[in-house]
């Protein structure tokens, strides 16, 4: 039995529960962070899945995004859905949509309404969503996929992930997806050099072409909301720069790995993030100790919980926002320097001719060669 000694409950539940319900998937992604592709040596079962399907709805949050490696290769994904969102859960399910067929949607139709939505990962135009993801026609089945899951009367949106390999793309997509998709729901994130990005370091933003990004993501934010389709900057883009409110529809109010975000891995292992690959970062695996335990324990996801303006580094350590933006993204730091608190990318000292010190690209190849290759 849990003692005082041993837990301090949070006051809150996590606002979202993100779950890796396995790695296994059918691509090969070339930025992607998880390196996902066989499954895990010990994945839960189904039976344990469900159990913790009723740890995630006694937890009380609010929202579950299942998330991979590919969900819907889990055999038991329609279980997992129906259990989560039968128990009072909005319930998203993300997948690359290669796998949505037209029996895949009709299942899926059956959870239509509850706040039940489908995220399609779309990288830019045709060439360069194929050339990242590995696998040709991978774009098609994207859009066709995601079309599907729009005329089934389900929430659908998009995920794009932005390297040096597709940012010129973007403008194009927009297009696309307002004209062939009008997904309700457009999120905006960069590639982070962890996990399989690591390998291709070409993928790599430079500062300026962060910049980039996020006053793309402003423009497109005001363009594309008359439209019915709200655009969204991951947690990875920021922070408190002149836009940002323009940017988020907010101001950036620190990391909520641990805090409003949970992550579950598909052993079972608990992070405050699903994006933090770290293993030192692993706070107790729910076949061992429980969900709820491991969320309440006294001391857990000290990172964020506990966060001094101390911890910071580098240009976090003299920036004026330092104790509201908080480093910026924790994955996104541990990633490049190893430890949180340490934002690589920030909007903010690019504005104000403050490097902070992004992860090293090699040298390009030829532009012309790569603009070519790209199909642009």
């Amino acid at each position: 039995m849990r003692s005082a000694r041993d837990s301090l409950p949070h006051p809150l539940a996590p606002e979202v529960v993100g779950w890796e319900t396995t790695l296994r998937c059918n691509m090969r992604c070339r930025h992607c962070g998880s390196t996902a592709g066989d499954a895990r040596a010990e994945e839960l079962s189904a039976r344990e899945a469900q159990d913790l399907c009723r740890q995630i709805i006694e937890l009380g949050t609010r929202r579950a995004v299942l998330t991979g490696g590919e969900t819907l290769l889990r055999p038991d994904w329609e279980a997992i859905v129906e259990t989560l969102a039968g128990g009072g859960l909005q319930v998203g399910l993300l997948t690359n949509g290669w796998t949505l067929n037209a029996r895949v949607v009709r299942t899926l139709r059956k959870h239509a309404g509850g706040g039940f939505h489908v995220a399609v990962s779309i990288d830019g135009t045709r060439q360069a969503h194929d050339d990242i993801r590995s696998l040709p026609g991978s774009f098609d089945r994207a859009l066709q996929g995601a079309q599907r899951i729009r005329d089934a009367g389900i929430p659908v949106a998009v995920i794009t992930t932005v390297s040096h390999a597709n940012l010129d793309t973007l403008p194009a997509l927009a297009e696309i997806l307002l004209s062939e998709l009008a997904p309700y729901c457009w999120q905006v994130q960069i590639t982070t050099p962890f996990g399989r990005a690591r390998s291709h370091a070409d993928l790599n933003l430079t500062q300026l072409e962060y910049a980039q990004v996020a006053t793309l993501v402003a423009r497109l934010r005001r363009e594309l909301r008359a439209s019915g389709t709200e655009i969204y900057p991951g947690d990875c883009l920021g922070y408190l720069s002149s836009i940002e409110e323009q940017m988020r529809g907010e101001r950036w109010q620190g990391c909520q790995a641990g805090i409003g975000l949970l992550g579950i891995q598909s052993n079972g292992n608990v992070k405050g993030c699903l994006s933090i690959i770290d293993d030192r970062y692993i706070e107790g695996n729910v076949l061992e100790e429980g969900l709820e335990r491991i969320w309440n324990r006294r001391g857990a996801f000290a990172f964020t919980r506990q966060f001094r303006a101390s911890q910071l580094k580098g240009a976090c350590r003299a920036c004026p926002e330092r104790r509201l933006c908080r480093g910026g993204c924790s994955a996104s730091s541990i990633s490049v320097h190893g430890n949180a608190g340490h934002a690589p990318y920030c909007l903010k000292a690019v504005e104000d001719a403050r490097p902070a010190h992004p992860p090293a690209r090699p040298q390009m190849r030829d532009r012309k060669k790569q603009q070519e290759k790209a199909g642009r």
